[in-house]
C-alpha cells in the first residue's frame, strides 16, 4: 500500500524552508545604527566616581569598568572591546585629556570606543604603541607580536 508519510514530510520540509529566511532575518535584526560623535573628558575608573557619590562597586568588578567623564560632568562607562582595551591595559591614559570618538548603544549610556586622541598641549594627537625593531603600530599596550619586545607609547600631532 502506498504510503504518504514520504509526501507529507517533504511537503513540511519545503515549507519550512521557504519559511526559513524570513525567520533568520527576525533573528537577527540588526540594532539601529547610531550616530558616531566626538567627546572629550578624561577616562577614570568606574569605582572612583561611585564611591564619590556614595556607591560601591565590588571590589573584583573594579578593574573591569572605566568610564569617560566629559567636560560637562556626563559619565559614560566604556564598553571594554578593542577600542577601550588601552585604558584597561595602561594606567597612564587614565585621567588626562582624550577625545574619544564612539558611539552609545542604543537606549543606554555605554560607550563604545571607536578612535582615541590624546590632548597634548591643547593640541590633539594620535595615541598608540610602536615597536621600533619591527615598526609595528598597534592600539594598545602589548609585547610586539614579531620580535616579542616591548612596545612603547607615543603620541604624534594630528596633521592639519
Amino acid at each position: 500500500m502506498y504510503s504518504r508519510f514520504p509526501l507529507r514530510l517533504g511537503l513540511c520540509v519545503c515549507l519550512m524552508v521557504s519559511f526559513l529566511p524570513l525567520l533568520l532575518s527576525t533573528l537577527r535584526a540588526a540594532p539601529k545604527a547610531t550616530k558616531t560623535t566626538h567627546y572629550d573628558g578624561k577616562v577614570v575608573p568606574l569605582a572612583k566616581l561611585l564611591d564619590k557619590i556614595g556607591s560601591r562597586l565590588d571590589g573584583d568588578a573594579s578593574p573591569f569598568w572605566l568610564a569617560l567623564v566629559t567636560q560637562d560632568e556626563k559619565i559614560y562607562p566604556l564598553i571594554k572591546d578593542d577600542g577601550a582595551r588601552m585604558f584597561f591595559k595602561d594606567a597612564r591614559l587614565q585621567n588626562r585629556s582624550m577625545r574619544i570618538t564612539g558611539r552609545l548603544l542604543e537606549g543606554t549610556h555605554l560607550l563604545q570606543v571607536l578612535e582615541v586622541h590624546s590632548y597634548v598641549k591643547g593640541k590633539l594627537h594620535e595615541v598608540y604603541y610602536w615597536c621600533d625593531i619591527c615598526a609595528i603600530k598597534r592600539h594598545e599596550k602589548q609585547i610586539c607580536d614579531c620580535c616579542n619586545g616591548p612596545m612603547e607609547l607615543r603620541e604624534a600631532p594630528l596633521q592639519d
